[in-house]
């Protein structure tokens, strides 16, 4: 109650002029355990750790791949991946210099990929890197990647900004691939614009230059606030506290009615969206899925997120180039609904994460939506804890609807997750929906020779998706920030990765 008192103010942050000039001040929700890259687990502080350690490839901030620690992106254009797209040549910049001065070179990669192979360490997205034959460092400066089979998604997901961002370690900081208890966690360093030199565990993450590193960062700092809590970080950005916090959709209206903040938009690649469970009734049945599709009104939806996110339609988002904006929402139609249904009372299990108010407030309307269709749904709210666990419903098929989502990589590929060999207690399938058309498609654009036909590829998954419907698109998700207008050239990308964060600067 307080808190909404305070945002009724007009005035601009109290500290927006005071702040120290070349510090920037950044409220991270998250406490993070490591602050090893390979180790992260959460979205922000893989984002926070990339300003310590760099990927060869990168994204910029109109979602393209650009080179970071390579000289040039590996194509078959340029000869660097090979006319069979099974053998990727990297090609290191030589003027790359870890923070304490020592040359980043190929035992660096090659440390690093055995790092990630290392089973000891709790490395989660290893999937990718099992793809790899071996690896070889014929020079230096020349790392050379023998996969297993042909891979067109290699060089988007292999050391390279995606879901993941396993940025390269300084091999001569650690004594063994073993990374867990170094002594390279207290300080953190890698080749990234900042080193850490301060961490104190729960308040706070001090970065500061790394000395070697050009251009030289325009920053002299970057403290992460250790706030845990949305409302909170959103009090410090107004009293002037931090200069960047994360804005949710219930306060940002309120946040752009604030002088002295602006509001920074990053579209993601992320689709969120209703999962229907095809393996087991009533959803098995293709007919009771489009029924449920007509009875939900997008509309009324997006009124719980206040419409701050565009609704979905295809399940690629926007900001992939191979998204369908051809392929438009089932429409409002209660009429058809019931008329898929031929009068059946159909009863249905929607499962929801009780820390997820947003995903409550959806899955309330969605009960009453549906009840007018005649489908009879009970609701089962779950721990976040238990909902995503082993044991829990979406893993074991113990559902009819789930609200939920997927957040993608870099590559449109890691936007699939209806895949056959996906559809099971392990895998990210959680529909269960089972194809062999939508398989062979996946399995095309793999090892497609061209661009265009992997574009065929997607448009016709993303069509299957539509018509077979195992899930049910949403919204699409931008991040919104609160950001001080003394900061400059703060940006992310579709992975809410941070941008050039050499050229940041604060007044």
């Amino acid at each position: 109650m307080i808190f909404a008192a305070v945002l009724c103010g007009c005035g601009s942050p109290s500290g927006g002029r005071n702040g120290e000039a070349g510090v920037l001040r950044i409220a991270d929700l998250t406490d993070p355990p490591s602050l090893n890259p390979l180790l992260a687990h959460d979205q922000a502080t893989i984002g926070y750790d990339l300003l310590i350690c760099q990927t060869l490839t990168g994204v910029d901030a109109s979602n393209r791949l650009v080179p970071v620690l390579v000289t040039r992106i590996p194509s078959r254009e340029n000869g660097d991946v090979s006319a069979g797209g099974t053998r990727i040549t990297y090609r290191l910049r030589r003027d790359v210099r870890f923070a304490d001065g020592t040359p980043l070179t190929s035992a660096d990669v090659l440390f690093t990929y055995r790092a990630i192979m290392d089973s000891r360490n709790n490395v989660l997205s290893v999937e990718a890197y099992r793809r790899i034959a071996s690896v070889d460092a014929p020079g230096p400066y020349t790392v050379v990647v023998h996969l297993k089979n042909p891979w067109n998604a290699a060089v988007t997901r292999l050391f390279a900004q995606s879901d993941f961002a396993f940025g390269i370690l300084p091999a001569h900081a650690f004594s063994g691939t073993h990374l867990q208890g170094s002594a390279w966690e207290q300080k953190p360093f890698g080749s990234g614009p900042f080193r850490v030199a301060e961490w104190l565990r729960g308040d706070r993450i001090v970065l500061e230059r790394n000395p070697y590193f050009r251009p030289e960062p325009k920053l002299r700092r970057i403290v992460l606030r250790i706030i845990p809590n949305a409302d909170a970080a959103f009090n410090a950005l107004r009293a002037g506290d931090v200069d960047v916090a994360p804005v949710y959709p219930d306060r940002l209206a309120q946040a752009e009615g604030v002088r002295g903040i602006r509001i920074v938009k990053t579209p993601e690649n992320a689709t969120f969206w209703v999962t229907l469970q095809t393996s087991r009734p009533p959803a098995n049945d293709v007919t009771v899925r489009r029924a449920i599709a007509y009875a939900m009104d997008l509309n009324e939806i997006a009124r719980t997120y206040h419409n701050a996110y565009p609704q979905a339609s295809a399940f690629l988002p926007p900001v992939l180039a191979w998204h369908d904006a051809a392929i438009r929402s089932y429409p409002h139609d209660l009429q058809k609904a019931r008329s898929l249904l031929r009068g059946r009372t159909v009863d249905a299990v929607l499962v929801t994460a009780a820390e997820a108010p947003l995903y409550n407030r959806i899955g309330t309307v969605l009960q009453q939506q549906l009840a007018q269709a005649g489908i009879r749904v009970s609701i089962k709210r779950f721990s976040s804890a238990l909902f995503n666990a082993p044991e829990g419903p979406i893993r074991n098929a113990r559902f009819t609807l789930s609200i939920d989502g997927w957040i993608g990589g870099a590559d449109p590929e890691q936007s699939v997750v209806f895949l056959c060999n996906q559809a099971g207690v392990d895998g990210d399938n959680i529909s269960r929906y089972c194809n062999p058309q939508f398989d062979a498609l996946f399995a095309g654009q793999e090892r497609a020779q061209s661009t265009e036909q992997r574009r065929r590829d997607f448009m016709a998954m993303q069509r299957l998706i539509h018509d077979d419907v195992p899930v049910i698109p949403l919204y699409y998700e931008t991040y919104f920030e609160g950001v001080n207008p003394r900061v400059t050239g703060f940006a992310r990308n579709m992975l809410r990765y941070p941008v050039s964060p050499e050229s940041w600067s604060v007044r």
